[in-house]
């Protein structure tokens, strides 16, 4: 009898762990008070995804937290260089992103893409018809060319695109992108290193989107902390997503039931939104 009921303690706290980690982040109930789609890496084979639904949650982002599947065959260097299919799945997406607006057309909808995912996002965001807005965008760790025209993405986000880039993500990014090429068949440096270039010629709209909706967020010593040491997936650890990225999911919520007016937006030198 005594070691029977030493044992319930430990039972009870297992219990409690476990149901901490079960947690079901796509209930009926939270696509009532809006959605976040989230998209791994080339060949989905990190844990990323349920660790950014994790620090999301712990944030205290009660939204649907979908984890978007991608990747053809598992196949890291056919996710990262097969263009043509990746649009074609961005495609889909951007369906999905719209078949909830029309269910849930005053919810907040936003989008986190992780190394080549983040391609995907920003194709998806390049599909929506006009006048069709995200609320956010989180990339981390992007394989993006830095150079890529981010004109027409902009153009399709109620708030800001937040690109999370480390300088110290120099074996993924600069090493194994450097040889396999950007997710959008560039051969310029990730974006996921330094950050985003204003693209050459740029005109005076594209240059008021890339000042108004677009942050650049790079990694920083203090960061370790939460779990982020500077590498590939140190961006989607969920210590690191509760502290920065669950807020920008919360304050873009906030805006939006505040009614906060978008900043002016344009669509790849077409007349602005």
């Amino acid at each position: 009898m005594t070691s029977r009921s030493a044992l319930i303690p430990v039972l009870l706290a297992v219990a409690v762990v476990g149901g901490c980690s079960a947690v079901d982040y796509t209930a009926p109930e939270r696509y009532e008070r809006g959605l976040v789609v989230i998209l791994g890496g080339a060949g989905g084979i990190t844990p990323a995804p349920r660790q950014i639904c994790q620090g999301l949650h712990d944030g205290g982002v009660d939204h649907a937290l979908e984890v978007f599947e991608w990747s053809g065959r598992h196949d890291v260097l056919e996710d990262q260089q097969d263009i043509q299919r990746n649009r074609r799945v961005a495609g889909q997406l951007a369906a999905r992103v719209l078949r909830y607006m029309g269910e849930h057309p005053t919810r907040p909808v936003h989008l986190i893409g992780l190394s080549a995912g983040t391609g995907i996002v920003v194709f998806t965001l390049e599909q929506l018809p006009m006048g069709r807005r995200v609320d956010g965008v989180c990339l981390l760790a992007s394989s993006l060319n830095n150079n890529y025209d981010l004109t027409c993405a902009l153009g399709r986000v109620r708030n800001e695109i937040t690109n999370f880039s480390s300088i110290a993500d120099v074996v993924i990014l600069g090493v194994g992108v450097g040889v396999a090429g950007t997710v959008d068949r560039g051969t310029g440096v990730s974006a996921g290193i330094g950050g985003f270039a204003l693209p050459k010629g740029a005109g005076e709209a594209t240059r008021r989107l890339y000042k108004d909706n677009l942050v650049e967020m790079p990694w920083n010593p203090a960061y370790i902390i939460f779990g982020h040491v500077g590498d590939h997936l140190g961006a989607s650890s969920s210590g690191f997503v509760k502290q920065f990225m669950a807020p920008v999911v919360l304050d873009a919520e906030r805006r939006r039931a505040a009614g906060a007016t978008p900043p002016p937006s344009a669509n790849s030198g077409q007349e602005s939104q």
